[in-house]
């Protein structure tokens, strides 16, 4: 008696393989990252900040097309008086709910990240 079983994907069997003969596993990224490394959109931001402290602010927004990543910077004028705080938000892909949880892994919703067609503006 035989216990061979046949593999449920060729795809996957061939994976298994290579990761077996020591050979790297697929990159599944790789493509979006060859065709659009250093591609970014940028945008500039002003936020009317009506707080006592506030005023003007001036930032620039990031879109790195290769990995879909969203950074925030603040323009720093020299001599404003403010203190520097360079980086509102760090390279990261933004979701649009984040979904808040004890321990990471506990939800089995999939979060849903921005894209570039939803940035606008205005």
């Amino acid at each position: 008696m035989t216990m061979k079983q046949n593999p449920p994907d060729l795809a996957e069997h061939k994976n298994y393989i290579e990761v077996m003969l020591k050979g790297g596993r697929p990159n599944k990224n790789l493509e979006s990252f060859i065709k659009s490394d250093r591609r970014v959109l940028s945008f500039n931001i002003l936020w009317e900040d009506t707080t006592y402290d506030g005023g003007d602010k001036f930032y620039v927004l990031n879109f790195f097309l290769s990995d879909s990543s969203i950074e925030v910077k603040e323009i720093n004028e020299p001599n404003n008086g403010k203190i520097p705080f360079p980086m509102l938000l760090k390279r990261k892909k933004l979701a649009k709910q984040p979904i808040l949880t004890h321990y990471p892994g506990m939800s089995l919703r999939t979060e849903e990240f921005y894209l570039p067609a939803d940035l606008t503006i205005g």
